[in-house]
This record gives structure tokens, sequence and C-alpha cells, in this order.
């Protein structure tokens, strides 16, 4: 609550910290305690920070929404391929329910 606060402050979107990503979150706290390292925080909140994005600039745009598994078929791609690409952020994806979505022109 505390990190969606302090972004709500900065005139971010708040994040979702899925439960697949809540080990490597305690884990940047626990890099950061024991080694003042915080690369493992930035890249979590990184991922869901630009998800959040993705899901915001579809919906403000008015873009179609497709589940991500329709797109693969579309641009003839392995679903698999395609939510790896969704995971790492290289492609403008996003979650909603559980599904793995994205927006089309």
């Amino acid at each position: 609550m505390i990190v969606n606060y302090q972004l709500q402050r900065l005139g971010f979107p708040g994040i979702i910290i899925r439960d697949k990503n809540k080990k490597e979150y305690y884990k940047g706290f626990q890099d950061y305690r024991d080694n003042k390292n915080v690369k493992t925080m930035e890249k979590v909140l990184y991922l869901a920070l630009l998800e959040s994005f993705h899901k915001r600039i579809a919906y403000l745009n008015g873009d179609i929404i497709i589940p991500l598994t329709e797109y693969a078929q579309k641009i003839g791609k392995l679903t698999p391929t395609v939510l790896n690409s969704a995971k790492r952020q290289s492609i403008p994806a996003f979650r909603e329910k559980g599904v793995w979505k994205i927006s089309i022109k």
C-alpha cells in the first residue's frame, strides 16, 4: 500500500504485485536489507508499473482490446512466445482478471 501511495502522490498509476511475483518482491527487500542492492526491487516495480501504464493507455485511447492468444494468432506467432514477451513487457500487454490482453488500433 505504501508503494501505491507514493506512486499516486507522484502522479503514477497504482500497481499490483501478483502472487507469482511476490517471492521476487520480498527478495527485493532482503537484497536491500542485506546488501543495499535495489536491482531486484527495481525490476519488480518497473515491470508492474509498465504493465499498469499499458492498460491505462489502451483504455484511454479507446483501443480495441483482445486476448493475447487471439493476438498471437493474428500475427502468426506461437502463444507461449507472445506470452513471454508480455511477461518481459517487450510488448504493450497487460493482465485483466488473470488474462493477458493487448490493444490493437
